[in-house]
């Protein structure tokens, strides 16, 4: 009887311990999504999500076809959606979107001689103010300042393959002309060796550059001094030599990036290859975290050619020096494949990821492979032993079945480019991630496929500054590791905040255990 009373005891006062140190907004939920399957229509690759500041509104666009662009609205947190449509004369190709501080939204449609800038004041439900901005172009991505007074439109264009990027002084409602294509790409890296030859943080070379570019988003730093632009290409000999000329795989990928003391970019390999390794596989992304820690996602086949892996590398210091790849798929090197890799940064060393992944496919072009979408969240991201937690967003689900051609628009050669060549993921006001994706794997009443939209709903805020994450429920295609022979911080405890209280743990139960021991030593 004398155990069953001083154990309740010793627990009770516990849990109370662990009540008063648990951090607020801790995880009491298993890392899990929920979704929305978006009308289906004939258009569904490439979709583009934004959200409000304040997360009270979602938007998500695809390229709608023939002068429109398909756009689906929500104002209660992605339980229901709306939808509208953008027209402009030339218009249909790729659509991105970005909500403005003020709640505006602003929707760039692809027109390839420029991009048709509309916006809406109602979070997406009307649109007004037909405007072009850029030259001739492909891809682009939106950006703004940090008070919302400028916006900014990155592309690269098809005669040079160089970076660009156009400017609104009045956040995206005009575009003026003469701020239409401001140079990223600078004349003096014209003189450097070819061939990717190189480390991380090398300036890069216009002659590996080529008529190759993969444009990546543009990322202006938290205290809005800083902007980059990123961006994969291939180098001068795989031109020739590996590829179909003058295309060949993307090897290195670049960050240029401009401060507010400096009057133009600087272009930086953030990764390189030895020449053989294919990174980017198709457009690389990256994000910036709340301490202007810079970094960049990809998907490589770096040391087993064809079975591609996600990556990233970060940056501490403005792009001179960049981390060593960590690798944040689970899947063997030499199996399966990995690609379309997107994400966004939150806290201090906190990253989430998603793409496409297809564990045991032979390589991308695999007819028989079935893909599902991945998530991982890294903690401790600037540590050489970060801590990942991985899931399926939709487990037993697949979204893709069959080959994915990487080959951008050289895939009417043959391949299957339906699923076109990213997905997008961003971050909420609450921490949890947002992702807008493709999903063909199945058959669709009178389309060919359809827009999926998922939000985090379990797991980790990834404005918690907790290091330590490991689901404190296993649930299926949820993974905690740490990268091989490294060490996991996270020591098993779940991600409640125990690391936090494990010493007041140590010590109630030490005090219970002297508590026993005098009581034996008292009534033997």
């Amino acid at each position: 009887m004398r155990r069953r009373t001083i154990v309740p005891l010793a627990l009770t006062a516990t849990t109370a311990v662990l009540a008063m140190t648990l951090p607020a907004g801790a995880a009491t939920k298993p890392l899990s999504f929920r979704r929305n399957v978006l009308q289906d229509q004939k258009q569904y690759g490439e979709p583009s999500v934004a959200i409000t500041r304040d997360g009270k509104h979602i938007a998500v666009c695809v390229p709608g076809g023939t002068g429109t662009t398909s756009v689906w609205y929500s104002s209660d947190d992605g339980h229901t959606f709306d939808t509208s449509h953008t027209n402009s004369d030339n218009g249909g190709g790729d659509c991105e979107l970005d909500f403005m501080p003020n709640g505006t939204l602003l929707n760039a449609d692809l027109e390839v001689s420029d991009s048709a800038i509309r916006y809406s004041k109602d979070f997406g439900k009307t649109w007004q103010g037909t405007q072009t901005a850029g030259i001739e172009q492909d891809r682009q991505w939106f950006a703004h300042s940090k008070d919302g007074k400028t916006a900014y439109l990155v592309y690269h264009d098809f005669a040079a393959e160089a970076e660009f990027y156009a400017e609104s002084p009045d956040g995206g409602i005009t575009w003026p002309t003469a701020l239409a294509a401001q140079p990223i790409t600078n004349a003096d890296q014209v003189a450097l060796p070819g061939n990717g030859a190189g480390r991380a943080g090398d300036p890069a070379s216009i002659v590996d550059q080529g008529v190759n570019t993969f444009s990546g988003p543009m990322l202006i730093s938290p205290d809005g001094r800083d902007m980059y632009v990123m961006y994969s290409i291939s180098d001068a000999k795989s031109n020739v030599v590996d590829g179909i000329p003058p295309f060949g795989p993307t090897r290195g990928i670049v960050v240029a990036h401009k401060g507010s003391e400096t009057g133009s970019f600087t272009n930086r390999y953030a990764v390189t290859s030895d020449g053989t390794a294919t990174n980017g596989a198709i457009f690389p992304w990256g994000t910036i975290d709340k301490a202007g820690n810079v970094y960049v996602l990809f998907n490589s086949d770096k040391g087993s050619p064809g079975h591609f892996h996600t990556y990233y590398v970060v940056s501490t210091d403005k792009t001179k020096t960049w981390s060593v790849p960590v690798k944040v798929d689970d899947t063997p090197l030499t199996k399966g494949a990995q690609i379309y890799a997107t994400g966004a940064a939150g806290a201090k060393g906190v990253l989430d990821l998603a793409w496409y992944g297809s564990d045991n496919a032979s390589s991308p072009a695999d007819n028989s492979a079935v893909w599902d979408i991945h998530f991982a969240q890294v903690r401790n991201a600037l540590s050489p032993h970060p801590a990942i937690t991985r899931r399926l967003v939709a487990p037993g689900d697949p979204m893709h079945k069959g080959n994915i051609c990487l080959n951008g628009l050289l895939c009417i050669a043959g391949g299957d480019r339906s699923l076109a060549d990213f997905i997008e993921l961003a971050i909420g006001p609450d921490g949890m991630a947002q992702i807008a994706y493709s999903d063909n794997a199945g058959t669709f009443t009178g389309t060919k496929g359809r827009v999926v939209w998922a939000k985090q709903v379990g797991g980790q805020s990834a404005y918690d500054t907790s290091t330590t994450v490991i689901p404190p429920v296993t649930v299926p295609g949820t993974k905690t590791t740490t990268p091989p022979g490294s060490k996991n911080t996270g020591g098993g405890l779940a991600a409640t905040g125990l690391d936090r209280v494990l010493p007041a743990f140590a010590l109630l139960l030490l005090l219970g255990l002297a508590v026993v021991q005098r009581r034996r030593r008292t009534t033997g």
